[in-house]
């Protein structure tokens, strides 16, 4: 929202692309916008009027007749204080491919398009349009929707002094019910409206089924199979402890890199999957690992029960395998919602960590992942002998502390790490 406000008050704009997963919000948020910050607005939902709108676009590109004739087709008169929402505009390529006109000619016409990534999906010049990108809630927002509005500031403030958290033991609570929620908002309104579980897990099994529906809808039949094995095979393979790279073999049987090279680009361009490369890269770009966009639908797909994750004495006797899962793919998520570039790295013989980042001065620094209170890392040692990092970050389940240049961040507070905080 600050973002969007701060668009509105440039002295010249450009229409603004809100970019990211289906059911992350964005249609909410843009009529929030709308509702909030201008005396009218207007949205056009290209999924429910494709074929009037696609006339519309594809004839006369001039701004006025465009503008003229949706208003003409939703009942209303669009003036410059009107905020032309245009939702899933990748639907339409005539109307994308109008955004360069209406940039140019229309500047004074507030226009905010969204838009799911699609494979079919053109890209969009920067030239043309200012681009926002929205994810899935993290755990800063998640302590807001929970009525925790005070906990995100003071988490802040521990990390930035390594001093602890009043509220740790707490928080950690939080944390897992977070990794059972995930930070789709209708997921986090289940959660916080009643807390029927039941309903979280439906809710995430219907986003889980419209992702797959537009599998179908957007591919044709092969490569929507093929599809939807990545999909299944990501959860599967973030179990696999020690693993060096998403294994293509074990998606299905016969599997090989021409199958999967669209299916793949498909699942990130749509936002649903997370790519995570190896450091140092390798020259073809073929080693990474995948992770699903949103730790609730990663806890759903490998059927973690929460009333099991979420009472301690089961929960110290669940496999490591899927503490480590879920708290690896939601530190992935925490770094991509604050648009920190990372990688994993793995030494010649068995030393692994799971994130790497640049910090303020293009320095490396490694953050070892520990899904519990067992803070012993062997390859934290050995990355820091290898490349002497000018600071080290754990995040576990312990306090915040730090000693000899290595940092211990609480799992909770990942959303706290950006490229300024990491800097030693």
């Amino acid at each position: 929202m600050d973002a969007l406000v701060a668009w509105k008050n440039k002295p010249k704009r450009r229409p603004v692309l809100l970019q990211g997963a289906r059911q992350v919000g964005k249609t909410y948020i843009a009529e929030q916008f709308g509702a909030e910050q201008f005396s009218s607005s207007l949205t056009v939902n290209f999924q429910t009027n494709l074929a009037r709108l696609t006339e519309i676009f594809s004839g006369d590109l001039s701004p006025q007749r465009i503008l003229e004739q949706i208003g003409f087709l939703y009942g209303t008169v669009i003036t410059k204080d009107t905020l032309l929402i245009l939702d899933e505009i990748q639907l339409c390529q005539p109307a994308v491919a109008a955004l360069a006109g209406l940039a140019e000619y229309a500047p004074a016409q507030p226009i905010l398009a969204t838009t799911s990534y699609s494979a079919s999906q053109p890209s969009f010049s920067d030239d043309t349009v200012d681009l926002l990108g929205l994810f899935p809630m993290d755990f800063e927002e998640f302590c807001w929707a929970a009525g925790r509005e005070d906990w995100p500031g003071e988490i802040r403030e521990s990390y930035a002094t390594s001093t602890p958290f009043v509220a740790h033991s707490d928080a950690m609570v939080l944390y897992r019910h977070y990794t059972m929620v995930g930070g789709l908002p209708a997921a986090v309104k289940a959660y916080v409206t009643n807390g029927d579980w039941r309903q979280v897990r439906e809710t995430q099994r219907e986003v889980a089924a419209l992702y797959t529906l537009d599998m179908r809808n957007h591919l044709d039949d092969a490569t929507a199979s093929w599809t939807r094995s990545v999909w299944d095979s990501v959860p599967k393979q973030l179990l696999r402890e020690r693993a060096s790279k998403f294994k293509l073999s074990d998606v299905r049987t016969g599997a090989r890199t021409y199958y999967l090279e669209a299916p793949i680009a498909y699942l990130d361009h749509c936002g649903l999957i997370l790519r995570h490369y190896r450091f140092p890269p390798t020259r073809d770009g073929s080693y990474y690992k995948v992770y699903l966009n949103d730790v609730g639908l990663l806890s759903a797909q490998l059927g973690v029960r929460p009333d099991a994750f979420l009472e301690e004495s089961t929960y110290q006797l669940l496999s490591p395998s899927f503490r480590g899962a879920l708290a690896k793919n939601y530190v992935r998520q925490s770094l991509e919602a604050n648009l920190q570039e990372s990688m994993y790295w793995r030494s010649p013989n068995t030393a692994a960590i799971d994130f790497t980042v640049m910090d303020g001065q293009m320095r490396l620094v490694p953050i070892d992942v520990q899904a519990s209170d067992n803070v012993r890392s062997r390859s934290l040692g050995v990355f820091r002998d290898t490349y002497n990092p000018p600071l080290a970050i754990r995040l576990s389940g312990a306090q915040f502390g730090y000693e000899d240049g290595l940092k211990s961040v609480p799992l909770y507070a990942a959303f706290c790490l950006t490229s300024e905080s990491v800097t030693g």
